[in-house]
């Protein structure tokens, strides 16, 4: 059963200014989409407002079967961003800024992060399990967070975002301040994800970056959706 994303007519509105205004799109299961614009454009505020991290002033939010619509929202076969519980167990969000401590190993971290979601310990237990043998952090598992490079810990904060195995992800600027290496593998293990059906929300400021990566474009503008550019990926 194939299912798509669908965002309607969101904005939102801080100190007066508005930050997003009536922003639609549909995005099928197993794509990638970029998000586009310049600073200031929307592009974090789309990124939370889709993750429930900041509310929506108006608008609406579901991911569902294809044929869908706004009207069979709570059916099981459709998730409202307004069921809170079921819509963050269906998705990963990875901010721009880096919520790692630097006190603890990459291995440590997976710990924390797996009983911080409330995991029972067989599920922990298979959880880190899966996640030490990624490519992206298998070699470096007990190096301290500080000492992680830059690029490092960007892979370090992808893989935290992929516990628990969401269907959508949602990932504000994920290769900042990453080398080529980890931003090579990072492209491999999305490319990977959006084979294995995940749908996947990605904002950068390099054009190229998005062009190389997505399905489609999604280009902000001062809060408002310009245009959906597709891709050749």
């Amino acid at each position: 059963m194939a299912f798509k994303l669908y965002a309607k007519g969101l904005s939102k509105s801080r100190a007066g200014l508005r930050t997003l205004e009536d922003v639609s799109f549909e995005q099928p299961q197993g794509s990638i989409y970029g998000i586009a614009g310049e600073n200031g454009a929307g592009k974090s505020t789309l990124l939370k407002i889709l993750a429930s991290v900041l509310p929506r002033d108006s608008g609406s939010v579901f991911f569902g079967h294809e044929k869908v619509n706004a009207s069979t929202e709570g059916d099981r076969y459709c998730v409202s961003l307004d069921d809170l519980n079921r819509w963050r167990e269906l998705i990963a969000y990875v901010p721009q800024e880096l919520a790692l401590d630097d006190r603890l190993t990459v291995r440590e971290t997976l710990s924390f992060w797996t009983a911080a979601r409330g995991l029972s310990s067989s599920e922990r237990k298979e959880q880190i399990e899966l996640a030490a043998a990624d490519p992206l952090i298998s070699e470096f598992l007990d190096k301290l967070i500080r000492e992680c490079s830059g690029g490092m810990a960007r892979r370090v904060s992808l893989i935290v975002g992929l516990l628990g195995d969401p269907q959508l992800i949602l990932l504000d600027e994920p290769f900042a301040g990453a080398d080529n290496h980890s931003r090579q593998l990072m492209f491999e293990r999305l490319s990977q994800l959006r084979s294995d059906g995940k749908t996947i929300l990605v904002s950068a400021h390099e054009g190229e970056v998005l062009e190389q990566l997505s399905n489609r474009i999604l280009h902000l503008h001062e809060g408002k959706l310009r245009d959906a550019l597709p891709n050749n990926t």
